[in-house]
């Protein structure tokens, strides 16, 4: 999905910032630049709609390589906690001290890992696939003394959930299942949960209530009328922005976890023009050589996704743009070239070693040029996935704040070599960020 355009137009600044920081030499090829004050500028408008609207949200950092800089400018706004996609993301947020909220939805915690994050995380919620799982937790919880609550996951289509999430419960078997979890000591049945909450239609530019989110609701009233329980938690993430937050919390949801929409990638931001939420994102790369008439550009982490409003991976797409050239001036007054999505060798897709690019024939190509593109990432599955995180864009003053892998992990300066195991270096930086 595309988003180069409206980035040249709502935020130019960034690609020229990019672009000076790349060919500077302050930032290497292949690296995610995420702006600190559009962020911040983003965040403060999801938080101060959540609250007109009554909801809680939990961050959801995936998207941007669960970076402690932007997680903690996000916190700042008055977002409190976040969610722990997986295992992977718990032991990054764990290392900083962000309190998490709520763990197991997208990626069930393994046995081994249990008791370590119940009792050391201490999430409030967890959500269960199956009663082994939520015999397992109830194990630990007896020992360590603890209630935990539970979330169960409710689907509409269990044919599309096993392309994507591979997991939930359809209503009549969330109704059994929680009936089961009910009766299991150690664990309280709490809340449910679905995703997507809402859908986006790339015909009426308009956003609805998803078929997931609609029998998610059903369960909740059956939860309350048939198994006599009280429904703490309706948490209805995926792709929750300023536009679609009072439609879910009219219809029910307590809790959203938004996180492309920090970055303003999400698909209604391509076809709204006036979105409250702007482009904080770009990916920058360099041109390595040229071969069949393509300028190749280095790309390890170069995976932009396809997923356009409710259509999942239905739409294929053939091109990308790209704005490639040696300083930022020119950069954007040559305008886009036309770049091939990710090249996906033979059946393994996770090889994605070059971008291919159709440079205009008026503005040749060279090797060392900058390459700038703007599209819906997810920095956390890409194979090397460097963020570098830049304050100040916004006001004119840029300063590149450090370099981070797909992780959150900080990089010494110069090298990848991580800076020392208690992230002295990244804490320091957390407690002087001027996002307060």
């Amino acid at each position: 999905m595309d988003l180069m355009s409206k980035t040249i137009r709502k935020n130019r600044r960034l690609v020229e910032v990019a672009t000076e920081l790349h060919q500077s030499g302050q930032i290497p090829p292949d690296t995610y630049v995420l702006d600190l004050d559009m962020i911040r500028s983003n965040s403060e408008k999801l938080q101060s709609e959540t609250k007109r609207v009554g909801l809680k949200s939990y961050i959801c950092s995936k998207e941007f390589g669960r970076n402690p800089l932007v997680i903690k400018t996000i916190m700042n706004t008055g977002m409190s906690e976040a969610l722990g996609y997986d295992i992977e993301e718990i032991k990054v947020l764990h290392r900083y001290g962000i309190p998490i909220g709520h763990v197991g939805h997208f990626g069930q915690i393994p046995n081994f890992d249990l008791p370590w994050v119940m009792q050391e995380v201490k999430p409030e919620f967890m959500t269960v696939y199956s009663i082994d799982k939520a015999r397992a937790i109830s194990k630990i919880a007896g020992k360590i003394g603890v209630v935990q609550k539970v979330l169960v996951k409710v689907i509409e289509d269990e044919r599309l959930e096993r392309l994507a999430t591979a997991s939930g419960f359809n209503e009549d078997d969330a109704i059994s299942f929680a009936r089961q979890l009910k009766e299991i000591e150690n664990l309280k049945v709490a809340g449910v949960t679905s995703y997507p909450a809402t859908d986006f239609s790339l015909i009426s530019k308009t956003h609805s209530l998803s078929a997931s989110f609609k029998a998610m609701m059903r369960v909740v009233s059956r939860m309350e009328k048939e198994l006599d329980l009280e429904v703490e938690q309706v948490n209805a993430c995926g792709r929750n922005c300023v536009a679609n937050l009072e439609l879910t919390a009219s219809n029910g949801a307590t809790v959203v976890e938004p996180g492309h929409a920090f970055i303003g990638t999400l698909p209604n931001h391509l076809f709204e023009d006036d979105s409250p939420e702007l482009p904080a994102v770009v990916y920058v790369t360099e041109i390595s050589h040229m071969f069949s008439g393509y300028a190749i550009a280095f790309g390890d982490s170069f995976m932009a996704t396809a997923v356009i409003g409710s259509l999942k991976n239905d739409i294929k797409y053939e091109y990308l743009y790209a704005f490639l050239g040696d300083n930022p001036t020119d950069l954007v007054k040559n305008g886009p070239a036309l770049a091939l999505p990710q090249n996906l060798w033979q059946s393994d897709l996770g090889w994605s070693m070059y971008a291919n690019i159709l440079p205009k024939k008026e503005h040749k190509a060279k090797v060392g040029d900058t390459v700038v593109f703007g599209y819906r990432p997810q920095i956390y599955r890409v194979p090397r996935g460097r963020t570098a995180v830049v304050s100040g864009i916004q006001k004119g003053s840029p300063k590149l704040l450090g370099i981070f892998d797909r992780a959150g992990i900080m990089f010494e300066q110069g090298t990848e070599n991580p800076v020392g195991y208690d992230q002295e270096a990244v804490l320091k930086i957390m407690e002087s960020l001027p996002y307060h």
